[in-house]
């Protein structure tokens, strides 16, 4: 089916509403001038703690959530929500554990925990590993819209065009008004996005004839490309002897993943940071956990309900070779004007709402780790609030020269996870040994602790891929398709169990934690 944008006056409206809104509170936070780093990043710790829980949970739902998810869900099944139980246990961890170790310290840049801790080498090693992954996963967030947009405007836009707008469109906003407008924009954000995966459930549901017991009988009986049949409804039998192995893995994965992201991500932590109440932010993580479950599953069933719809409209997927642009396609050709506006909105406060955060964070850890720390040390707050505006132009651009590299990509879904592998546990294993040990450490073993994880995981997936792509067996196909999960679990389990062994002064008294650290440190 041939993709064109054909927009109403309804779509125009509502799309034109959402800008509208996006620059209004721009506007509104521009008008309180941020005086400090404190006050630009976190908004003086001043934001509420229901709007943390929404922004935390638009961080998380991303553009890859609204159109990757669904494409899971057409061409796959309800596995993923097998990470879930995995999930909750990590944000009770986090919430339990490592949270309020970040609020004693009342902390920036999480990383400074780590410098506390090992020296300020270490954290420049740990900010280090952040500005890398998390540059290039938000860079996959940027192709997903980007790819998006591509699809609905029927080629009237192409893809580099694309990628300007967005990014345009983040910093127009993001950079006059720091944390404030992230925080209130996400509200905002979150609440169209969740109410239009809602309603385009509603509506698939709706136009399938049989509604959801049709849906049903038909997910049970799928058929893959290559005529295999199977059941998209098969994370019930994941609960079941046969399967129990694939339900402990997902939920080993699920646990040291999130922990990774919700707590030594400043892209994840930084909303926690902002909250106005120590013990509410702990809430407010937990309940986005909770919230996670039924978001998941609203967005594999979308995916699901629009497999039906293609068996009984078949025009929707003629010549589609990319799953993720099922979903697109449905907004564009089949819902109403009006709906329609208000899907684009919902894919575009996707993006936004963790492409924001993501530049927000990454702006955060460069100024506070590297900007402060090695040359604005006699810097006024003033002077480093206006280099902070630049640095998120700055990585504003970066995102740009990577969209416009990473054109092809596919899969958007997982790769994301792929890229953070191989540094997620590494990061992981050294905020646990800070937080949670006395161990004392020299700043040099840091690096070759965090490097060799890194190193080894990411030559044995590139030793996979290329095997699993030149005729390799099945043991090198399962480990390239399924057990990559496993380098997450490899560098969180290696570093501790390195800086046990490397520790010094073994029997001396617990190392004192102050209640404050310095910007500087």
């Amino acid at each position: 089916m041939p993709a064109a944008l054909h927009l109403g006056f309804l779509d125009s409206a509502v799309l034109i509403g959402y800008v509208a809104i996006l620059a209004s509170i721009g506007w509104w936070a521009a008008r309180r001038t941020a005086k400090t780093t404190d006050d630009y990043f976190l908004a003086s710790r001043s934001i509420p703690w229901l709007v943390t829980a929404a922004s935390f949970t638009a961080t998380c739902i991303s553009a890859l959530t609204f159109i990757g998810t669904p494409a899971v869900g057409y061409s796959g099944d309800y596995r993923y929500l097998l990470s879930n139980p995995g999930d909750m246990i990590a944000v009770f961890f986090i919430a339990l554990v490592f949270l309020p170790h970040f609020q004693k310290l009342r902390v920036t840049s999480i990383y400074q925990a780590v410098a506390e801790r090992f020296g300020p080498g270490a954290r420049t090693t740990c900010s280090a590993y952040f500005l890398v992954t998390r540059t290039l996963a938000s860079t996959v967030r940027i192709v997903a819209i980007a790819k998006v947009l591509e699809v609905v405007s029927g080629g009237g836009l192409s893809y580099n065009y694309c990628v300007v707008i967005v990014i345009a469109g983040i910093l127009a906003y993001t950079t006059i008004g720091g944390g404030r407008a992230i925080a209130w924009t996400d509200l905002m954000q979150f609440t169209l996005l969740t109410s239009g995966a809602v309603i385009a459930l509603v509506y698939i549901i709706n136009h399938v004839p049989g509604g959801v017991p049709t849906i049903m009988d038909l997910g049970k009986h799928a058929v893959k490309p290559d005529g295999t049949v199977y059941n998209k409804f098969n994370f019930l039998e994941m609960f079941t002897p046969a399967n129990l192995g694939l339900l402990v893995v997902m939920t080993l994965w699920g646990t040291f993943n999130s922990s990774a992201a919700y707590g030594t991500d400043q892209d994840m932590a930084q909303r926690l940071l902002a909250c106005n109440n120590n013990r509410k932010a702990r809430w407010s993580l937990i309940l986005t956990g909770i919230i996670g479950i039924p978001i998941a599953f609203t967005f594999l069933s979308i995916g699901v309900g629009l497999y039906a719809y293609a068996h009984f409209h078949p025009e929707l997927i003629a010549g589609m070779t990319d799953p993720d642009h099922v979903f697109p396609r449905f907004i564009l050709n089949v819902m109403p004007h009006g709906l329609r506006g208000l899907m684009l909105a919902a894919v575009a406060s996707a993006a936004m709402g963790s492409a924001d955060s993501a530049l927000a964070s990454l702006s955060t850890v460069f100024i506070m780790d590297f900007y402060k720390p090695f040359w604005g040390k006699g810097d006024s707050e003033a002077r480093i609030v206006k280099i902070s505006k630049i640095s998120f132009v700055g990585f504003g651009l970066l995102f740009l020269v990577f969209a416009l590299c990473l054109s092809k990509l596919d899969s958007l879904l997982w790769l994301a996870f792929r890229l953070v592998s191989f540094t997620y546990g590494p990061l992981l294993g050294i905020f646990c040994v800070a937080v949670m040990t006395n161990w004392k450490l020299s700043t040099w073993k840091v690096l070759p602790l965090m490097l060799t994880p890194t190193l080894l995981t990411f030559g044995t997936s590139m030793t996979a891929w290329w095997m699993a792509t030149h005729g390799g067996g099945h043991f090198w196909q399962e480990l390239h398709g399924n057990y990559w999960q496993f380098y997450i679990m490899f560098g969180a389990l290696f570093v501790p169990f390195g800086a046990w062994l490397l520790r010094e002064n073994r029997d001396s008294a617990e190392v004192p934690v102050p209640a404050a650290i310095s910007q500087n440190a």
